[in-house]
């Protein structure tokens, strides 16, 4: 290799591995605060599903939003269908947890995290950055309290006992925010480093990455899904066809040449990304509130429950809406 292609592929693995800080923060640290400062591991697994919806953007020249929900759909069906087995507790035929991880993978961390948090970067939009990360606050905060819950913490700390690196129950507030100021910080980097140069206008990759792609992500579906559910390709096979399917029909429509990739171009400095500070600000407001109001234990299982429901809601509606998209615009 000459010395271009060795820093043409060095930018492009720093590409992966910014865009892949950002969606780990939306689904991993916001979600599991009881998992601690764990996050190197999460950003090597999370990097494969990453480096698939990049160049599965590329391939299908991606140009309109529809377009992006469906790729944050394909990510989350990855991540808890590959990485994990989540996707398919319910059965084959549950469309439940399909939905529900549109809503959390898809819709936050790919579509709102990767996607529109640098797109109001770049066009320096501070009411939404603003309001984006008032409501996002909120949700991390009011999502953090039922790890409170008695049986949570039962829970995890049987997990603790097993071996695993868990923090279960509730956190001195000044531990919570700093944890949520360091992971926020995190997620600044992440798209003000982005936005330094290492953005790709493109991911087109050779045969051999191809190839190491394929057999990382069929190495790891054997490992974590196939001796618990061999039969689970047939729902994965499934679920990325009502992805690929509308994508394709979508690159037929294609009329503009700019795709989502050149749309978020663009240099950002460190300060624009400071509105993402009220993120941290509010989550920890909402949970020192609680130690000041302690919520009952109903309470908290109420907001677990409507959570989880509103968020399977949410991202089926999305997706439904851009099957439409696509279908409607090739009439």
């Amino acid at each position: 290799m000459n010395k271009k292609t060795i820093l043409n592929l060095l930018n492009r693995l720093l590409f992966v591995l910014f865009s892949t800080i950002v969606m780990v923060f939306f689904s991993e640290k916001t979600f599991w605060y009881v998992q601690g400062y764990a996050i190197a591991e999460l950003i090597l697994f999370y990097a494969v599903p990453v480096v698939v919806c990049l160049w599965t953007i590329d391939v299908f020249q991606i140009q309109r939003f529809s377009g992006v929900i469906l790729v944050g759909a394909l990510f989350g069906f990855l991540v808890e269908g590959v990485l994990t087995p989540v996707i398919y507790e319910a059965g084959l035929l549950d469309p439940v947890m399909p939905a529900y991880f549109i809503g959390w993978h898809g819709l936050l961390s790919l579509v709102l995290g990767w996607y529109l948090i640098r797109k109001w970067l770049i066009e320096e939009k501070w009411k939404s950055l603003l309001l984006s990360g008032v409501l996002f606050g909120l949700f991390w905060g009011l999502w953090s309290l039922p790890y409170r819950l008695p049986e949570s913490v039962q829970d995890f700390t049987a997990l603790v006992n097993q071996g695993e690196n868990f923090i279960p129950g509730a956190w001195p507030v000044p531990d919570y925010a700093f944890y949520t100021v360091v992971f926020t910080g995190m997620l600044m980097a992440g798209h003000w480093l982005l936005g330094r140069g290492l953005w790709q206008e493109s991911f087109k990759m050779n045969k051999w990455e191809i190839g190491i792609i394929f057999f990382i992500t069929v190495g790891l579906f054997w490992i974590q899904v196939f001796p618990i559910m061999p039969q689970a390709i047939l729902k994965l096979a499934v679920l990325i066809a009502l992805v690929l399917v509308p994508l394709w029909i979508q690159k037929k429509q294609g009329q503009r040449e700019v795709i989502i990739l050149n749309e978020l171009e663009g240099s950002i400095r460190f300060s624009q990304t400071l509105p993402l500070l009220i993120i941290p600000f509010v989550a920890s407001f909402i949970y020192a509130l609680a130690e000041v109001f302690p919520p009952s234990d109903g309470f908290l299982e109420t907001i677990f429950i409507s959570f989880s429901t509103l968020q399977g809601l949410i991202g089926a509606s999305f997706f439904i809406w851009a099957w439409v998209d696509s279908v409607r615009r090739s009439a």
